[in-house]
């Protein structure tokens, strides 16, 4: 792994003394002290011992070096055998003094012992005019090393435009015993992006062929309809329609239909809403300071003498341990190892994350259009206490259902996370019910383990329960893995549901996986049911790279009396683009099967064949996936579009490569207009021109812009070209010498200078087959025309002499 960048360090300015405005530089000095030989003074308890020279205040210019770093040259105030220095120059070296220092007054400036300073020692250098102070570390003010704070950029006017996405899939099969069957499927989303928001909705329809022997009707089924819109400086976002709720510790995610309101800290990139560690050090002199997170290299950082804090912890979740290593000027090495944790599922300090909802619950997605039955209103809000401890809370109230639900997060010791949660419920059928949670997980370097006990009464409900079905009685469920050096990953796992209306379940399962040679994994897994069920399985894959995209696996399995035993080679499309293509063969279920298939991945799309083989069913699948876009009245075919794109317009360039950063995606039509899928949203996206495509005689200001484009939205980068041709023009005055040096010429009606050099000669740009081009020398201009001869785009004509008239040199 490559070093991390070196950060910058800020001092802590806070703990800094006032900064006067007049300096302390420039003053003419005194005559020099008559310092002794160089030789290291320490003041008896604080103070200074008095210094040669003994009478009135004397001052005098010195270099000084502050603990190993020079700090340029200060006038040093002498009085009564002890030296002190003005005010700013305490600020900057960032020496902090104790509070009540009194100060004394020289020519109207302040003066401050340096005795006062913590650790005080001095080292003075007659031959040389030096003095060198030695500072306790804890004197200085502290150094943070922080993250610079990402500017949000500004967000690209919305072009309005339309989307349509497709995924259409083709399956006919071929039956020993049976007829055959055809079936079209094909699922849609249309959207609309403006200025106002974003417009969405999806659809399946399912047996399109209808045929009758698929026992299924031919349906064509709306699944869901969402407005959306983002308010990006306050991490809001609005949602109208068909949305998801979010169930929260204790609860289970449920469509809903209605309105919905909240954080969405997804908005500001860069944006962490977790707590990080922050790590505190001392250097005694200048520095460099290391970060290793878990043995890994994760940031190098220069800091000066004093306190230090690194708050730029990379972002990741669970516990570990850091180090940090202080090197100063001299080698001398310093190591600290810190234990860390941190957890994806806490707030940092003070930061809240709420949504409000309202509307009608979901029910039968998928297969109905618009069931909505129950009426509620809903708030969620998590805050994070401390940077160890996050609440949560939820409230609902339906027409016959209210809920309320309390939550918390908290860092344990150990680098464990514990969570509780409590729900209680009222239901004007059933009565008053309720559940509780408790959990606790681990998450290391090497090992993980989580546990999780939820219980409920019979009469508990929540939104996201039909009221047909009871609540689960106990779930208990746990995992650990851990990782060696040499024999791969353990993993051991269990679970046990207990409902009202079913008996219990209870499973146990393991698994192993381990390198073989330097490429292969072999993994092994095993599950048992101990109690409720009598499936059992036992299996072995193994997977092997062969370079490239291609990678093949061999598979073994037992379930309940029936084997598998099949091999696998596949290839994906080489750099997301591409053939693909996939084998199978083998034994599944004690019965034989084989398959093929292929995939291609282009610009417009992917498009897919397989056929499938096995005892009793023969089967053609082809499916085809990809999108439409309508923007700036031009029509564009592409692939699936989940994310924002941009159209960019080279006006008059076709055939021009063009997409992001140093990555092709595209090349422009005819008018010179393409369209740039898979930008990210609310950041900075550098759209590039190549231009090793483009005529010698383009003219581009840049061949980079940038696009901030909102959530799945539309934006316009335009490119803009200077049209014509380039053409080296030799221009002579009336007296038939040539145009002097320096003389200014421009196309008549075009702003763009071009200066003339020796032999009279400009190379002038945006030329037509026709021009007026004006020449401008000492307050004096003429006029005169240009015509080009015909030349291929690639060739600079020369053209000349170009008699210019009515100019004096």
């Amino acid at each position: 792994m490559s070093p991390a960048p070196l950060m910058s360090a800020t001092p802590d300015t806070a703990a800094m003394p006032a900064v006067p405005a007049a300096a302390s530089r420039a003053r003419s000095p005194e005559p020099p002290l008559h310092l002794r030989l160089a030789q290291e003074v320490k003041p008896p308890e604080g103070r200074m011992p008095a210094i040669a020279r003994p009478g009135d205040d004397r001052v005098t210019p010195l270099e000084v070096i502050v603990n190993g770093a020079k700090s340029g040259t200060w006038l040093l105030l002498e009085r009564a055998g002890e030296l002190y220095a003005p005010r700013d120059a305490f600020a900057e070296w960032r020496v902090t003094l104790p509070d009540g220092v009194p100060a004394i007054n020289f020519r109207g400036e302040a003066y401050l012992p340096l005795s006062a300073v913590p650790g005080y020692r001095v080292r003075l250098d007659a031959a040389n005019q030096a003095v060198e102070l030695l500072f306790s570390p804890d004197a200085f003010a502290a150094t943070r090393l922080t993250q610079p704070l990402l500017k949000r950029p500004v967000v690209s006017p919305v072009l309005p435009s339309v989307f349509f996405n497709y995924d259409l899939s083709y399956t006919t099969s071929a039956l020993r015993e049976a007829p055959s069957t055809q079936d079209l499927g094909l699922v849609t989303e249309l959207g609309f992006s403006t200025g106002w928001g974003v417009l969405t909705s999806t659809a399946v329809g399912r047996n399109l062929t209808g045929d009758n022997t698929l026992g299924l009707p031919r349906t064509f089924t709306r699944l869901e309809t969402t407005f959306t819109k983002d308010f990006p400086d306050k991490n809001h976002t609005l949602r109208l329609g068909d949305t998801t709720s979010l169930g929260g510790m204790l609860g289970r995610d449920f469509y809903f239909g209605g309105i919905q309101y909240g954080t969405n800290f997804a908005l500001t990139p860069g944006f962490i809403s977790q707590p990080l560690p922050i790590f505190r050090g001392l250097s005694e002199a200048p520095s460099t300071v290391e970060l290793y997170v878990n043995d890994v290299l994760r940031q190098s950082s220069r800091v000066p003498t004093g306190p230090f804090t690194v708050g730029n912890f990379p972002l990741m979740t669970g516990g570990g341990q850091a180090q940090l290593v202080v090197r100063d000027v001299l080698g001398r090495e310093t190591v600290t190892t810190i234990p860390f944790f941190t957890s994806a599922r806490l707030l940092a300090a003070g930061l809240d994350e709420w949504r409000v909802e309202a509307g009608g619950v979901r029910r039968d997605l998928g297969t109905d259009s618009s069931n909505y039955d129950t009426g509620f209103v809903s708030g969620t809000w998590r805050h994070g206490y401390n940077d160890a401890l996050t609440l949560e809370g939820r409230a609902d109230a339906g027409t016959q259902l209210q809920t309320l639900w309390l939550g918390a997060a908290s860092a344990l010791p150990g680098q464990f996370l514990g969570k509780f949660g409590w729900v209680g419920s009222q239901d004007d059928r059933r009565g008053s019910g309720g559940a509780w949670l408790l959990g606790l997980e681990r998450i290391g370097l090497r090992s993980s383990l989580q546990v999780q006990v939820k219980e409920a009464t019979r009469d508990f409900r929540n939104l996201a329960l039909d009221e047909t079905v009871l609540p689960t009685r106990q779930e208990v469920a746990g995992n650990w893995t851990y990782t060696t050096d040499g024999v791969g990953t353990f993993g051991l796992g269990f679970a046990s549901i207990d409902r009202y209306d079913f008996e219990r379940v209870t499973t146990a399962s393991l698994n192993h996986t381990i390198r073989i040679g330097a490429r292969a994994s072999l993994i092994l897994n095993a599950t048992r049911a101990i109690a409720g069920a009598s499936a059992n399985f036992v299996g072995v894959t193994l997977i092997v790279p062969m370079g490239g995209y291609r990678i093949a696996s061999v598979n073994a399995a037992v379930r309940e009396g029936q084997n598998d035993l099949y091999a696998t080679v596949s290839e994906s499309p080489a750099n997301d683009a591409g053939f693909g293509w996939r084998l199978l063969a083998g034994q599944q279920q004690d019965r034989e099967r084989a398959e093929a298939g292929a995939t291609y991945l282009g610009r417009y799309g992917q498009v897919s064949g397989e056929v499938s083989a096995g005892h009793d069913q023969t089967s053609v699948r082809l499916g085809a996936t990809g999108g439409l876009v309508f923007a700036d009245r031009h029509l564009f075919a592409t692939r699936r579009l989940d994310q924002s794109f941009a159209v960019a317009e080279v006006a008059g360039y076709g055939r021009v490569g063009i997409g992001l950063g140093g990555q092709v995606l595209t090349h422009t039509d005819a008018d010179g207009i393409a369209l740039i899928p898979r930008l990210m949203a609310y950041q900075d996206n550098s759209v590039r021109v190549d231009p090793n495509e483009l005529p010698i005689s383009a003219e581009l200001d840049s061949i980079e812009q940038i696009a901030v484009p909102p959530w799945r939205s539309a934006v316009k980068v335009v490119f803009p070209v200077r049209t014509g041709q380039g053409a080296l023009l030799r221009i002579v005055f009336d007296d038939g010498d040539v145009a002097p040096a320096g003389a200014i010429a421009k196309i008549k009606g075009d702003n763009q200078e071009f200066y003339v050099a020796r032999r009279g000669e400009a190379f002038v740009t945006g030329l037509q087959p026709t021009n007026r081009v004006l020449l401008n020398w000492k307050n004096q201009q003429c006029e005169f025309e240009v015509r080009l001869p015909a030349a291929t785009p690639d060739e600079i004509p020369r053209v000349g002499p170009l008699l210019c008239t009515g100019v004096a040199r």
